[in-house]
C-alpha cells in the first residue's frame, strides 16, 4: 500500500533550507558541463528537503559480496533482513536545511538538478579489508542521467547510485515529493574497493525518499503534451503496450535494462539442484491510441476514479518472465516460469505527462529489477485469466477472506515465493555444453490488442563462481540490439519464414491464444525427428466462483489451460524415441504418452496442464516424412464445463498414401 509524510513546515524553515542549499548548489555539488548535457527543458525549480530515505538490502547480495551491517546510526526505523526471506529496510531522517533541486516543465518533472539531501545517521558497513562510512550520507543527482540519484558520504565520495525511479509528487500527499521503488547499485569505486571493479553497478538492493516540497498551484501548472485519450471500446478501439529497452544513453532511468540473477536457494560450491532466482528491470511504451488503466491494488473501482473508464476493477497491467534454453542439438526447453508481477503506476516519461495511474499515448515507463522482486506486488498466475487481464482479487494471496481489504501479509511470504526459480543442472555441464539461453518478459494488458509486441527477450548466459551464479547479456550493445520484440518462440522457428520443414502458426480460440512450432528432421534411414513445442499464452478455461461472478470482487477458483495434445501419425506409421520436456526437472509430473489409433497423444496429469505462458516441448521419431495434418490441443475441463478441444493445420507425419505426391511435394 502506498504510504506518505505529511509534515507542516514554516516559512522560516522553508528559508533556511533555501539558504543552506544555495552554497551547495554554486559550489558545483554536480557538473555543471555534465547537467547541461542533459539538455534539461526549459520550465522551473522546486526544492526537496528533509523527511526520510529508506534504504532495502538485499540480504542474499550482501552475503555474496561479503559486506556486513555494522551499525545504522541514527535510524528512524528499521526492519533487520534475512537471508532468503525478507530485505534489510532502514529509514534515515533528511535534513530540513539542505534541499535537492527537482527540475519541472509545468507539472512535468525533467530531472534532478543541483543541490543535495543531506541526513543525519547512516550505515557503516563492513567488508573484508576495511568499512564505508555512511554517517551524514547524502543524496545527489548523478551527472550522467537525468532522473538518478548517487548517495555519498560525508566527504563526497560516492558509494552507490540508484536508477530506474518512480518519482513525483503524491496525489494524497501535495507536498510531498518522493521517488521510489530505485535500483541500488554499487558504484565502480565500491566495487574497486571490493576488489571486484568487474561488479560495478551490481544491484545490490533498492532506495526511495520522501521529501517535502511544494508544487504549486497546479491550475497554474500544465502538462506539455497529449494527456487525454479515450479508453479502449473493443473492438472499435483497443491498447496496445509494446515493450521497449531502455539504457542509460536515453538519460532517464540512469541504467540499461538488464536481467539478474537475485539469489539461490539451496545452492552450494557442489550443488547441482539449487534454485537460481531471476529477474530482471523493465520498461514500456502506450504505442496505442488509447488510455491504459495502471491502478494500484485496492486503489478502488477505475470507473469510479477516472470519468468514463470501462472498468469497475482496480485494473493495471501484469508482468510475467521465463528463462529458455536451446539445446547444441537445436531442442527448446522453458526452464523458469515467474509468479506474476502486479503494476501499480507509471512515471509518463518522454510524453510530456505527470506521472500517475494512466499512461497516456507515447508515455513510457519503466520497473526496476529490484521492484519486480517485491514480495508485496507479487502473486500467482492462477489468480489471472489472461485473455481478459482480469484479476481474481476475492481469495487472492492479498485478500484471502475477500473482504476488499489488502490482508497485512499479503503477497510472497518469502524471497523465493512467485520467483522464477531456474534448477542449477538446467545451467551446467552437461547440457549446457553448446547450448544458448534467452530471458524473456510480458505485460498483460486489459485491451491489448497486439500481445507479440507487449513481449521481448535478450540472449543471457549463466556462469557459477563458489557457491554463486551470474548472469551475463549476450551481445549487449549500446543502442540495444541484442533486445528483440516478440517470444522466444519466434526464434526457434520464424513464422513469416519459416525453414524447410518446420511451421509456427497461432492457435486463436475465444478463451485464449497459444502457439504451436514444429521442426522435422531428417535424420537418415528414412527416420524424421518430429518436435513441437507448444507455448500457452494467454489461454485460460477459468472457473468462477459462482457467488463472486463479477469485479471488483471476483474470484477465480482455477485457470487451468490445456491437458491433452495430439500429434496423427498416419496409418502404418511406426514411432519411436518418445520425449516430453516440461518447465521442470521432476519427471514425476510429465505427461503420459500413447501411440494408439493413428496417433501421438500426450495427457498430463491432474493439475500439470499447459498453463498460460509456458511451454512444453514434445517429440517422436517417425518413419514417414512430414505432410499436411491437424493436430488436436484440449482444453481442461472446469467443475462445470467439459473438456475443450482445438484443432490446427500444420505439419505431420503422413504415411506416402495419406499424400497427394508420394515424393513428399504437396
Amino acid at each position: 500500500m502506498r504510504k506518505s509524510i505529511r509534515v507542516v513546515v514554516s516559512i522560516a524553515a522553508v528559508a533556511a533550507a533555501i539558504a543552506a542549499f544555495m552554497p551547495a548548489a554554486t559550489a558545483g555539488v554536480i557538473d555543471k558541463a555534465a547537467a547541461a548535457s542533459k539538455s534539461v527543458p526549459p520550465g522551473g525549480t522546486w526544492l526537496a528537503w528533509g523527511g526520510q530515505t529508506r534504504f532495502h538490502l538485499n540480504p542474499d547480495e550482501l552475503d555474496r559480496l561479503g559486506i556486513r551491517i555494522a551499525s545504522a546510526d541514527g535510524a528512524a526505523s528499521r526492519t533487520e533482513g534475512k537471508s532468503g526471506v525478507r530485505y534489510e529496510v532502514t529509514a534515515f531522517r533528511a535534513l530540513d536545511a539542505s534541499g535537492l533541486e527537482i527540475n519541472h516543465a509545468g507539472r512535468v518533472i525533467s530531472g534532478i538538478g543541483g543541490g543535495a539531501l543531506r541526513h543525519s545517521g547512516g550505515y557503516v558497513l563492513a567488508y573484508q579489508g576495511g568499512t564505508v562510512d555512511l554517517r551524514n550520507f547524502s543524496l545527489r543527482a548523478s551527472p550522467q542521467t537525468r532522473i538518478g540519484l548517487d548517495v555519498v558520504d560525508a566527504a563526497g565520495t560516492v558509494w552507490f547510485t540508484a536508477d530506474h525511479a518512480h518519482y513525483g509528487f503524491e496525489d494524497n500527499a501535495p507536498d510531498v515529493f518522493s521517488m521510489r521503488h530505485m535500483n541500488l547499485r554499487l558504484s565502480a569505486h565500491f566495487a574497486a574497493v571490493l576488489g571486484h571493479p568487474e561488479l560495478a553497478g551490481d544491484p545490490i538492493g533498492g532506495l526511495e525518499f520522501r521529501a517535502h516540497s511544494y508544487e504549486g498551484d497546479k491550475s497554474t501548472l500544465e502538462e506539455q503534451g497529449q494527456c487525454s485519450a479515450p479508453w479502449p471500446d473493443p473492438p472499435s478501439s483497443q491498447g496496445d503496450v509494446l515493450l521497449i529497452y531502455d539504457n542509460a544513453a536515453s538519460g532517464w532511468t540512469g541504467f540499461d535494462d538488464s536481467v539478474y540473477v537475485k539469489r539461490c536457494n539451496g545452492c552450494t560450491t557442489t550443488s547441482s539442484n539449487g534454485r537460481v532466482i531471476v529477474n530482471q528491470d523493465s520498461s514500456l511504451r502506450n504505442t496505442g491510441t488509447t488510455a491504459v488503466a495502471w491502478l494500484t491494488k485496492f486503489q478502488g473501482e477505475c470507473s469510479q476514479l477516472f470519468p468514463g473508464c470501462p472498468y469497475n476493477s482496480d485494473q493495471h497491467p501484469f508482468l510475467v518472465w521465463s528463462t529458455f534454453r536451446v539445446d547444441a542439438d537445436g531442442r527448446i526447453k522453458q526452464i523458469g516460469v515467474s509468479g506474476v508481477k502486479h503494476a501499480f503506476y507509471t512515471v509518463n516519461w518522454n510524453c510530456g505527462c505527470a506521472g500517475g495511474n494512466i499512461i497516456w499515448p507515447t508515455c513510457e515507463d519503466t520497473y526496476s529489477n529490484y521492484n519486480n522482486d517485491s514480495s508485496s506486488d507479487l502473486g500467482p498466475r492462477s489468480e489471472i485469466i489472461p485473455f481478459t487481464a482480469q484479476w481474481g482479487r476475492c481469495g487472492s494471496v492479498y485478500d484471502s477472506n475477500c473482504d476488499g481489504n489488502e490482508d497485512s501479509d499479503g503477497g510472497a511470504r518469502d524471497l523465493y515465493q512467485f520467483r522464477e526459480n531456474v534448477t542449477e543442472s538446467e545451467l551446467e555441464t552437461p547440457i549446457a555444453t553448446g547450448a544458448h539461453y534467452y530471458h524473456e518478459y510480458w505485460y498483460i494488458a486489459r485491451d491489448d490488442n497486439a500481445i507479440y509486441n507487449s513481449m521481448g527477450w535478450r540472449e543471457v548466459s549463466f556462469a557459477k563462481s563458489g557457491a554463486n551464479w551470474n548472469v551475463n547479456l549476450v551481445g549487449d550493445t549500446p543502442n540495444g540490439a541484442d533486445f528483440h520484440v516478440g517470444p522466444v518462440l519466434d526464434l526457434w522457428i520464424d513464422p513469416n519464414s519459416p525453414p524447410a520443414n518446420s511451421a509456427n502458426e497461432e492457435l486463436s480460440t475465444p478463451l485464449g491464444r497459444a502457439r504451436i512450432a514444429v521442426k522435422a528432421t531428417d535424420i537418415g534411414g528414412g527416420q524424421w525427428r518430429y518436435e513441437y513445442a507448444v507455448q500457452n499464452f494467454d489461454y485460460a478455461h477459468a472457473q468462477i466462483d459462482a457467488a463472486h461472478p463479477d469485479e471488483p470482487n471476483l474470484k477465480v477458483d482455477s485457470n487451468h489451460g490445456f491437458g491433452r495434445f495430439s500429434v496423427p501419425v498416419g496409418a502404418g506409421a511406426t514411432i519411436s524415441g518418445l520425449r516430453f520436456d516440461d518447465t521442470d526437472t521432476d519427471t514425476n509430473n510429465d505427461w503420459t504418452v500413447s501411440t494408439a489409433n493413428n496417433a501421438v497423444t500426450w495427457t498430463g496429469q491432474a493439475n500439470r496442464s499447459l498453463d498460460w505462458g509456458t511451454m512444453f516441448h514434445f517429440e517422436f521419431v517417425a518413419n514417414v516424412p512430414p505432410g499436411n495434418g491437424t493436430i488436436q490441443l484440449v482444453g481442461v475441463a472446469t467443475q462445470t464445463e467439459p473438456e475443450l478441444p482445438y484443432t490446427l493445420d500444420i505439419l505431420t507425419p503422413q504415411a506416402s498414401n495419406d499424400r497427394i505426391f508420394g515424393n513428399g511435394f504437396d
